[in-house]
């Protein structure tokens, strides 16, 4: 299938918990007509009108397509959605193209078995649609594990759902309800054909299904049936809505109508066959038939037990007003799709007369006796209600309601100047929140309203300058960007309503490739806050492609590309696209040219990480210069056949004929050739020569069929060269004398390099660290942990220490709140046994990410424990060789009386040493006497759901005296089966230095989510425990990954002389020695071991056959061997200045001018980040702004000043500017009911304080 295809489907703006099925997205929304826009779109320029100003200069008062006859407008006179020229280019691409004939195809066979399945009239389809008084309910995630899920009830009756329960008194499984709900709703409908149970018969009310289960067991009239004996394993007394479970996903979602309306839509669309159409009609005509009357407030969970997705809010429609919005998508362009047909007599005629006949059957229907009144039914009571439902949340903000309203309006095509698309579209930009007005929230829906679509605010307010949303979770984020990528798309060419492209918003812009930095490995992301595990990319494929095709960033296309299984094969346009090839070869150019996706070492400042990425990932590449050999035939003795998709055959009929290949290298060369050929029981004997000189005689022919690659290394002129095939016979066993060609790749010397190093497959290795949102009332949402400051591993092809990502259940859940969400499952330290409070982002203070042996990440959280005067942590990797690092981690915690430091890896088996550990006997961390999940032990340490979660971890070791050198070595499993030998050999061991009171193991227990995998049985942790009074720690550590044999032979804490300072001797398997050094002050000169002088923040100093090898030093001066001169000698260790000025617009490209205190020349030596210090209070110390404190959920943080450098220019005296890309200076919107018209907030000031730290590098070599 197509990237493009798979956008037209795909399913990603839906909770990754809940919604198992793909939304609508429109195929590339080509414009009806291409308006001018007022917008300057160069890259230099800024989208200055980002509110309300962007409507008042984007669409002209009383400009519209209707300008002539407003009333002619009333009712939609055509489609907008699938243009009439978009159809025309589907049926041109199917003529042309296998691929877009296929694609009808599928769509054909989809639609024929939904018409079967209803058919052979249109009564079954029309009846499929319920009314309001039969109940609808989604169930909770275990009730769905026991009905079998919601994708497939399990038989092929209506409302009948096999359960994944045992029959006890017989074969199979237990089906329910038991009743038939069928035959009770038809006795129940009135004179609309809707469902009363007032009129229903009551005798229809039995068990039928399993009578020896007892007369009423599981039978169901729409409000459910309780299990009183705990017979389907949901516990004695639970309520299960059988009939409200089955009306919910599989009459309406995913597997009933809006399933059906997707075939009948591609179907029709596709070949413009009536059927298709005529029962299409049928269904969108009674769904406005019912939607007036439709509201979830009768079926609330509280009351009733109805669970559906509207985070309490007891709001939605036909399903729960956070699901409401991707069902009303689908169905609202089935409209716009069906539209044309109607202009069809013969369709017409067929959906009038059917429609006509049921206001007969069915008096209290409203008249359907015309074309005319059949668009007005499904106009007024289906596309016009989207709005009102918009308005009174019932379709929720931020889950689809902008989306469904921009669709709505579009389609509509009610372009007057107060008509209801002009309105829709403006209320999606007016400034606006959603609202309670009564007392219980979570019983009054009738009490809550949206007063503004408000689509621009949250883009400025919420998204932050990498383009993340306030979530600390990878797919919730995604979901807030896909939300507004919806309407983005939704109103993209359309020319009922001039401009307000959203695609050309900076911060959009960069949100469109959301996630894409946290990739490990090239395969996976960590499953930061409640991120479902094991966690693939989280990118968005559409907002990938769009991004693409709206920038033409090289990133874009390699990300495509990467996506795409590192292919371009299969990426094409849009069937409705006029010219859909040529894409695949655009984006392959680019690849070609830069290279496939390959990320660098990163820092993440506006959303809180780092990546230190180390190694490569061989299986990535493609090696040496590789030609189709149809591209390179020259002649032949013979008739060639070049009709295959890649091979070209030679029609040999005898000995003795021959065929040539001409192909060109640049420079003469030794070069290896590679052959790819076809070997078949028909094929002949050939002689190969290259230029003349006889190379091999190769047989073709084998007892099986195959391809297969045969390789020589030759010297080869530069310029034309010459390869020919002769036949010189056939294998007595051969049916004939013919040969096959595929490709030929040339590979010089540099090329057969990296191909044998492929041969380690992917050696990519990463530690990260998250410093981001941590909760609610640091800005972020509930989705985010109590993490900062936490770091994982990923190598050999694993997550090796990983976050347990998504709890197993949310809200008030005891383990989510005290251990999945809790600051002792992650890795990082505890201070005074609670949790972290809240924080927007911690503030970075050194990053490396270019040097060829050093990657490192310095952050502080000064605001996450109010008893800590310092809470930092610096991880430095240093490379050893083509497939291990190490990192060199320094914790310092200043403040407090108990300090922890967690540490847990995958599934592991754990060895110790240094350590005397004896068995807990019984209980938990908290005590021997506090059991698993105490909850009064909960209720006494938390209050504010901050306590320490210590009762969330038993099977305790401890050591109450160990050594000052603890070292704990996990041998790893791969329990999500990443490698294909159970990672057998992995290791990940942490060696620690420090004066510990005691050490502690203990089991915790990784939640095991609904729609993740299967998690670990347990996870073996450690900490590391300090306490006493007002504590000073720094905990130094060495981390170390390998798969066999360690590459590291010793490891020493050394000593560090001349001021305060930590440092490690790692003695390698290579011979090498590395002494790593950190010193927070970084005021004096320091002597390492007896062996350096150093004076810096860090520094690395490495030795081979005792001669200095290579010396790093970053935020420092000196590094000098005593018994040498000096290797490092700087003037000066960073650059200091002010903020004199900065871009103060929304803007693609940001600068910072400031003032410098020294010789800016100096800055060829910058590592890569800017550090501004924007709190005036005290410098680095303090709220981040004290003015306007963070407090709830949904506010944003003022955030760091760290900036990265992309480009220095000098400018007059001591003036510097700094272009820091599209990373923007603008936190939110002073007011965001005015919009920019009320003025940006921003995270730096004029006057702040600049700091750019200086690194230097010698090495041997």
């Amino acid at each position: 299938m197509s990237q493009r295809k798979q956008r037209e489907r795909e399913r990603e703006e839906c909770p990754p918990e809940t919604d198992n099925d793909h939304q609508w997205g429109i195929d590339h929304l080509s414009a009806v007509r291409n308006p001018p826009t007022n917008l300057d779109l160069s890259r230099r320029s800024v989208l200055t009108a980002t509110g309300a100003g962007l409507l008042a200069g984007l669409v002209p008062a009383g400009t519209t397509t209707a300008a002539e006859d407003d009333e002619r407008y009333h009712h939609k006179t055509r489609p907008t959605m699938w243009t009439e020229t978009m159809r025309e280019n589907a049926r041109r691409n199917i003529e042309r193209y296998n691929w877009a004939a296929g694609q009808r195809d599928n769509a054909v066979e989809s639609a024929d078995s939904y018409l079967e399945k209803y058919g052979p009239d249109l009564d079954s389809l029309w009846s499929l649609v319920t009314s309001q008084q039969v109940p609808r309910g989604g169930g909770l995630s275990n009730e769905r594990l026991i009905l079998g899920g919601d994708s497939e009830p399990g038989t092929d009756r209506l409302w009948k759902i096999e359960t994944t329960v045992d029959d006890p008194h017989g074969d199979g499984k237990l089906t329910v309800p038991t009743n038939d709900f069928g035959a009770y709703r038809e006795s129940g409908l009135n004179d609309q054909g809707m469902f009363d149970p007032d009129l229903a018969d009551d005798s229809l009310l039995v068990n039928e299904e399993h009578p020896e289960m007892g007369e009423g067991w599981g039978v169901d009239d729409g409000w459910g049936w309780v299990d009183e004996n705990d017979d389907l394993g949901m516990g004695e007394g639970n309520r299960w809505n059988f009939v409200a479970y089955y009306n919910h996903w599989f009459v309406w979602r995913p597997g009933g109508v809006r399933r059906i309306l997707d075939a009948l839509v591609d179907a029709y669309l596709l070949t413009e066959e009536s059927k298709y159409a005529v029962a299409g009609l049928v269904l969108m005509d009674r769904i406005a038939d019912v939607y007036p009357e439709m509201t979830i407030a009768d079926y609330q969970q509280n009351a009733h037990g109805f669970w559906n997705s509207h985070g309490g809010r007891q709001t939605g429609r036909i399903i729960g007003s956070h699901w409401e919005g991707n069902l009303a998508r689908r169905l609202l362009v089935a409209y716009d799709a069906f539209f044309p047909a109607l202009d069809d007599p013969s369709v017409a005629d067929d959906v009038v007369s059917f429609l006509d006949g049921k206001t007969g059957e069915y008096p209290g229907l409203a008249a359907k006796d015309s074309v005319a009144r059949i668009r007005e039914n499904i106009e007024e009571n289906y596309i016009k209600e989207i709005f009102p439902a918009a308005k009174a949340s019932q379709i929720a903000p931020g889950r689809g309601q902008l989306s469904a309203l921009a669709i709505s309006a579009r389609v509509l095509d009610d372009t007057r100047e107060n008509g209801y698309t002009r309105e829709a579209i403006e209320w999606i930009f007016q400034p606006g929140n959603e609202y309670f007005d009564g007392d219980v929230w979570n019983e009054e829906p009738e009490n809550w309203y949206t007063t503004g679509g408000n689509v621009l605010a949250p883009i400025v307010d919420q998204c932050d300058r990498d383009g993340y949303w306030h979530e600390g979770s990878l797919g919730y984020n995604r979901i807030r960007m896909s939300s507004i990528l919806q309407v983005a798309q939704n109103l993209q060419g359309y020319d009922g309503f001039d401009g307000a492209d959203l695609y050309q918003h900076p911060k959009f812009q960069s949100a469109l490739k959301i996630n894409s930095d946290l990739l490990l490995l090239d395969e996976f992301s960590p499953t930061l806050g409640d991120t479902h595990h094991p966690a693939g990319n989280e990118m968005s494929q559409s907002g990938i492609s769009d991004g693409y095709e709206v920038t033409g960033d090289s990133r874009f296309a390699q990300l495509w590309h990467y996506s795409n299984g590192y292919s371009t094969a299969g990426i094409r346009g849009s069937i409705y696209d006029a010219e859909p090839e040529g894409l695949a070869e655009e984006i392959q150019s680019i690849v070609d040219a830069e290279g496939p996706l390959d990320l660098p070492s990163q820092n993440l400042a506006g959303f809180g990480f780092a990546a230190l990425r180390d190694g490569e990932n061989y299986t990535t590449e493609s090696y040496g210069k590789t030609y189709d050999t149809s591209d390179l035939f020259a002649e032949a003795s013979a008739p060639i056949n070049d009709s295959f998709d890649e091979a070209i055959q030679f029609e040999a009929s005898q000995a003795g004929e021959w065929w040539t290949f001409e192909f060109d290298v640049a420079d003469a060369d030794e070069y290896e050739l590679e052959l790819e050929a076809l070997f078949v029981s028909t094929y002949g004997i050939y002689d190969l020569s290259v230029n003349g000189e006889y190379v091999d005689t190769i047989d073709f022919m084998t007892d099986g069929s195959g391809r297969d690659t045969i390789s020589y290394l030759l010297e080869l002129p530069a310029g034309t060269n010459t390869m020919r095939f002769e036949c010189v016979g056939k294998n007595d066993d051969s049916g004939g004398y013919k040969m096959a060609l595929y490709y030929l790749t040339l590979l010089d010397e540099e090329a057969r390099e990296r191909r044998d190093a492929a041969e380690l497959g992917n050696a990519k290795r990463a530690f990260w660290m998250y410093y981001g949102r941590n909760g609610i009332g640091g800005g972020g949402t509930p989705h985010a942990h109590r993490d900062t400051l936490q770091i994982g591993v990923a190598a050999h092809e694993m997550e090796l220490s990983r976050d347990l990502g998504y709890p197993e259940a949310t809200g008030s859940y005891p383990p989510r709140q005290f251990f999945t969400d809790n600051t002792i499952s992650h890795n990082t330290v505890v201070v005074n046994e609670r949790g972290q409070d809240h924080h927007w982002v911690g503030t970075p203070r050194h990053f490396e990410g270019e040097d060829e042996r050093v990657n490192l990440i310095d952050v502080e959280a000064p605001h996450v424990y109010e008893e800590t005067d310092e809470y930092r942590r610096t991880t430095a990797t240093i490379t050893v060789d083509e497939e291990h690092s190490y990192a060199v981690d320094f914790f310092r915690v200043a403040g407090g009386d108990d300090h922890r430091y967690s540490f847990h890896t995958t599934k592991a088996d754990l060895t110790t040493e240094g350590l005397d550990l004896e068995p807990q006997n019984g209980g938990t961390l908290a005590g021997e006497n506090v059991a698993y999940a105490d909850s009064s032990y909960n209720s006494a340490r938390s209050p504010d759901s901050r306590g320490s979660g210590l009762n969330y971890f038993d099977q305790v070791e401890r050591d109450d005296d160990p050594a000052d050198r603890v070292v704990l070595d996990w041998d790893v499993e791969d329990h999500f089966n990443r490698r294909d030998d159970d990672a057998d050999g992995v290791h990940l061991r942490l060696t620690s230095f420090g004066d510990f009171d005691d050490v502690e193991l203990a089991n915790g227990y990784p939640p095991n989510s609904s729609g993740g995998a299967t998690p670990e049985d347990s996870l073996r942790y450690a900490f590391l425990n300090r306490r006493g009074s007002d504590l000073e720690t720094t905990y130094t550590s060495v981390i170390e990954h390998f798969d066999g044999d360690r590459v590291v032979d010793s490891l020493e804490e050394v000593p560090v002389s001349g001021g305060p300072g930590h440092a490690v001797r790692v003695e390698l398997t290579n011979g090498r020695t590395d002494y790593v050094v950190c010193a927070f002050e970084k005021t004096d000169t320091l002597t390492v071991d007896d062996t350096f002088e150093f004076k810096g923040f860090f520094g690395l100093y490495s030795v081979e056959d005792g001669e200095s090898d290579y010396a790093y030093v970053q935020d420092g001066t000196r590094l000098e061997p005593l018994d040498e001169s000096p290797l490092i000698q700087e003037a000066e260790g960073f650059l200091r200045g002010t903020v004199e000025d900065f871009t103060r617009e929304m803007s693609l490209e940001n600068d910072l001018t400031i003032r410098v205190a020294a010789d800016s020349g100096l800055l060829e030596r910058h590592t890569g980040f800017v550090y501004v210090d924007n709190d005036q209070r005290d410098p680095w110390r303090g709220e981040p702004d004290p003015e306007n404190p963070v407090l709830g959920r949904d506010q944003r943080g003022r955030g760091n000043g760290s900036y990265p450098i992309e480009a220095l220019e000098d400018g007059r005296g001591n003036l510097l500017t700094v272009d820091v890309g599209e990373k923007t200076f603008t936190r939110d919107f002073v007011d965001p009911d005015q919009l920019e018209d009320g003025g940006y907030n921003y995270i730096i000031e004029e006057g702040d304080d600049v700091r750019i730290p200086l690194a230097s590098a010698w090495s041997q070599e």
